[in-house]
């Protein structure tokens, strides 16, 4: 055996001695007792403190960062490509360019991808070349109208979401409900101009969190895509008058959603006037029904069925018309007839879910 072999050998005999030493789960396991439990909590509470506290820099340069690229479309590319241009420069962000969830793509490629990172005579390209390509790609002819004002809106968007994030994590409460609706308002203001490229800024967004090193700051309730309508107003804007049964103000929010809604739908079609009509009007009476459940829900039974009733004949989509008598005939029922089904319904799933659970040993 030669020495080099035999030093190799006894670093791994030892590198296994040491792992064996280290505790094992199922052996001489012991609970924590009242006093240690109160002492890692007072522990977890200093470093928590210590994070936030650490992180406030960073914290600091983004709210910077953040607010400049919403004050104008050029800011808010400036932003942007700086942040890609980090993600061309930097090799260690190769892996999440390629497992990033959405591509935001304009008429190029705008939405944080690197792209084909080797040229047409199939030799690698330096960063810099490839940063210096896809730039050219996206640029001038190439950049939706709309694209701009869109990310102008969500780096808003952004900024007020890493305000609501921050609240969260030093476990203070703020009401950013005249803020959102603003952005809403805002949105509906340049749905002419954006309705289209709104949903195409996600992926750029995403970069611009990477860049700025904010990735962690998410809010719990504010969904980090502006056009994430669902979470917006039943997180948000919707919740504080379903929690006080204010249906007037429930109704108007609702209706406000719906305007917005159709706004954005109008400005994104391409097909004809008459086929963009029906595509509304199936739309309307859809999200109709969806209101009115809601109000029934609430509590405001009486006007919310009288609703119903013109509106269920209306539903185009046959598959939602089904849905809807379905949802309309259990509404209907008795709380104690509601209890009985939903207590079957659990029932049933508390089985299926046994049927599929290992033997025991």
């Amino acid at each position: 055996m030669n020495k080099t072999f035999h030093k190799s050998y006894l670093k791994l005999a030892l590198l296994i001695g040491a792992t064996i030493c280290l505790p094992q789960f199922g052996m001489g396991q012991e609970m924590l007792s009242d006093d240690d439990r109160k002492d890692a909590v007072s522990w977890l509470k200093n470093l928590k403190s210590g994070h936030l506290n650490s992180s406030s820099a960073r914290l600091a340069k983004a709210v910077e960062e953040l607010t400049t690229a919403s004050s104008s479309e050029a800011n808010a590319m400036k932003l942007y490509m700086n942040a890609m241009k980090e993600q061309f420069m930097n090799p260690t962000n190769a892996m999440s360019n390629m497992l990033s969830r959405g591509s935001g793509r304009m008429r190029g490629n705008m939405g944080g991808n690197r792209g084909n990172s080797r040229s047409n005579n199939n030799k690698s390209e330096s960063p810099a070349t490839a940063f210096s390509n896809w730039r050219k790609q996206n640029s001038g002819n190439n950049i939706d109208p709309g694209f701009k004002k869109a990310l102008q809106l969500q780096c808003k968007w952004m900024l007020l979401c890493l305000k609501k994030a921050t609240a969260e994590k030093r476990e203070e409460d703020i009401d950013i409900t005249n803020s959102v609706m603003s952005m809403m308002g805002e949105v509906a203001n340049n749905a002419k101009e954006v309705g289209s490229q709104l949903s195409m800024v996600s992926g750029a967004s995403n970069v611009i969190r990477q860049y700025l090193k904010i990735s962690d700051y998410r809010s719990e309730t504010l969904p980090d895509n502006l056009m994430d309508f669902n979470s917006i107003f039943d997180q948000v804007l919707l919740a504080p008058h379903k929690e006080s049964k204010n249906i007037s103000q429930f109704r108007q929010i609702w209706n406000r959603r719906i305007q917005l809604e159709l706004l954005l739908m109008e400005s994104g079609y391409t097909g004809n006037k008459k086929a963009l009509n029906e595509e509304k009007s199936a739309f309307l009476t859809t999200r109709q029904w969806e209101r009115e459940k809601a109000c029934f829900e609430l509590g405001d039974q009486v006007q919310a069925l009288s609703n119903m009733k013109q509106i269920l004949p209306n539903l185009k989509d046959p598959s939602v018309k089904q849905r809807a008598i379905k949802d309309l005939e259990f509404m209907l029922l008795s709380p104690a007839e509601q209890k009985n089904i939903r207590d079957k319904q659990r029932k049933a799933f508390e089985e299926r879910i046994r049927g599929f659970a290992p033997p025991r040993m």
